[in-house]
């Protein structure tokens, strides 16, 4: 009866120890997702008002990025679904609001060369009162066809917040990121 337990036991390892290779495999056939520091908070003001901190309606930032993905070899590709959380502030007052941020997720490869970047919408909204809240965006495809010699690790998914000029040069005026 003793040799049962072990053989369970030892069956139970073996059964994580070969979900950890296949983590470590499927990290190793899939494009990394990071999120892109410049682009990753956007303030929005009330027309009229822009760059007036007075005039601010609400700000939106990226809080994180997934991704995991499919790779067909035969095709010489991988197909990531991409989820990015967002948070999104203003001042509590009494309205409910509805707004929409874009965002967008790009290919790249060796983290230097944009191979295709898909502008997006997302909505979101705050009750009356709500000063906080937070949501997600899916991506369900991204499809990244490999060149000749590289590999998936060598990719790589990179999202934020589309931002206008006057957006960028704002979050850069305050030093919200690094130049």
């Amino acid at each position: 009866m003793k040799a049962n337990y072990g053989a369970a036991a030892l069956a139970l390892l073996s059964l994580l120890l070969l979900s950890g290779c296949e983590t470590k495999l499927e990290k190793a056939v899939c494009p990394n997702s990071n999120v892109l520091a410049n682009t990753s908070s956007v303030t929005v003001f009330k027309k009229g008002m822009e760059g007036d901190p007075s005039g601010v309606l609400y700000k939106v930032e990226v809080t994180g990025v997934t991704a995991s993905c499919d790779f067909d070899l035969d095709q010489g590709t991988t197909d990531s679904n991409v989820e990015i959380s967002f948070r999104a502030t203003r001042a509590p007052n009494g309205d409910s609001g509805d707004y929409t941020v874009p965002y967008y997720v790009a290919s790249m490869l060796d983290g230097t060369t944009v191979l295709n970047k898909q502008i997006f919408a997302t909505a979101f909204s705050f009750g009356p009162g709500q000063s906080v809240t937070t949501f997600t965006a899916d991506v369900p495809s991204t499809v990244i066809r490999l060149q000749n010699g590289k590999k998936p690790y060598e990719y790589s998914l990179l999202v934020g917040i589309q931002m206008t000029r006057e957006q960028l040069d704002y979050a850069k005026m305050h030093g919200w990121y690094a130049p």
